[in-house]
């Protein structure tokens, strides 16, 4: 009886590996970064005892969802999930994968706001004297109208610091003539073709090789 599941499991698992394009359970094995071992479980009706790391890893290569691999390979008969399900009731599995799947959620929405409060810190760490000394010299330019802008310039340090740490470039110096280049540049004045000198009037950033913003230029 035992051998004739497996055999059922096996035909079911290898149809739907045949739709995805996979020809044999080394290959799919390895597509799902799993192993052997956990494939013959599946093929068995152990699903019960996978994780559900590992059962989103196998229904992701199958295209299907986790709920419909579990219904095609789950043990009803040992789960009594039929019964269950003419009551409308989810099966003992699918309730132990669903509250892990819940628990998983949440450890990762908790490492997602540690994360961003770690990096939103550091960056403050990064502008502190920009947070400490601007404030001071804005107030100084609203009340003293001769106050030098020079002044301010090294507090600007800290920003270029902050960008740099994050990979990101600037695109162009302001005044110098560079070969146009539409990927790049923002024509905001006259017309030029691309290679064509023109003026940098505001420069641009990107992280890499992707644009954040481009480079405003005139002819």
């Amino acid at each position: 009886m035992g051998s004739d599941r497996q055999q059922n499991l096996t035909i079911k698992l290898q149809k739907l590996m045949q739709q995805v394009g996979i020809s044999s359970f080394k290959s799919l094995y390895r597509s799902t970064g799993t192993s052997a071992h956990t494939i013959n479980k599946l093929r068995s009706g152990e699903i019960d005892t996978l994780q559900l790391q590992t059962l989103a890893k196998i229904s992701s290569v199958l295209k299907i969802t986790v709920t419909q691999l579990i219904e095609t390979f789950g043990d009803r008969s040992i789960i009594g999930a039929e019964d269950r399900f003419s009551r409308g009731e989810a099966p003992p599995a699918i309730e132990i994968l669903q509250q892990e799947y819940q628990h998983l959620h949440q450890q990762f929405e908790q490492q997602k706001e540690t994360l961003q409060s770690e990096f939103q810190y550091q960056s403050l760490q990064t502008l502190e004297s920009f947070l400490t000394y601007f404030p001071a010299a804005k107030y100084a330019a609203q009340h003293n109208p001769d106050f030098p802008a020079s002044k301010i310039l090294p507090l600007i340090g800290s920003i270029d610091r902050l960008i740099h740490q994050w990979g990101v470039t600037i695109i162009g110096e302001i005044g110098s003539k560079i070969a146009y280049d539409p990927r790049w540049h923002q024509l905001i004045a006259g017309t030029a073709n691309p290679d064509e000198l023109v003026t940098i009037r505001y420069v641009g950033y990107r992280q890499g090789d992707k644009l954040i913003f481009r480079a405003k230029v005139s002819n």
